[in-house]
């Protein structure tokens, strides 16, 4: 039995492009975390609205994470924050969108929400000096000396350096 020929063509141009769309997935979740801007968003919403990480909680809450961070690099707090919220409703046990969170109500002059969230990624990972250091600034802009300065000196216990000589 002999196949025609524009079957055997449609099934490899098929399969061509299926190949292409597993690559550009994993391409898009990869530029989504090295590139920057709106490069970086197109990718990571192609990233989050391809479905494939679904069931990869932790992937998945990175990936709304990133495009957090790029809005929040555009001073759009909003979107930054709506992408945190997706990011913690996804994987609550993740610290980092709550540190990140709590630098976009920072941002915006909501010292209290960014505290809590600070607060928050702090008892997810009790040594995660970069949100110990972020709650030291924002109690500093509320004038909480004393626990701004507990709070930069812990940072620094546990990771000697963070946020330059100056602070």
């Amino acid at each position: 039995m002999r196949i025609p020929t524009r079957a055997v063509i449609l099934v490899i141009a098929i399969t061509i492009l299926l190949g292409f769309q597993r690559t550009a997935a994993a391409d898009d979740r990869e530029t989504c975390k090295t590139a920057a801007g709106d490069a970086a968003i197109e990718a990571c919403t192609k990233a989050i609205n391809s479905k494939k990480y679904l069931k990869q909680k932790r992937t998945l809450s990175l990936l709304y994470t990133n495009r957090g961070v790029e809005y929040e690099r555009k001073q759009d707090y909003e979107h930054a924050i709506a992408d945190y919220d997706q990011a913690i409703k996804v994987d609550p046990k993740n610290p980092l969108p709550f540190n990140n969170r709590g630098n976009a109500y920072s941002s915006m002059g909501d010292l209290d929400h960014a505290i809590a969230d600070y607060d928050q990624a702090i008892k997810l990972n009790p040594k995660y000096a970069e949100a110990f250091f972020n709650r030291g600034l924002a109690k500093r802009k509320k004038s909480d000396w004393s626990g701004a300065d507990a709070d930069i000196a812990q940072a620094r216990e546990l990771q000697p350096g963070i946020g330059g000589a100056a602070n």
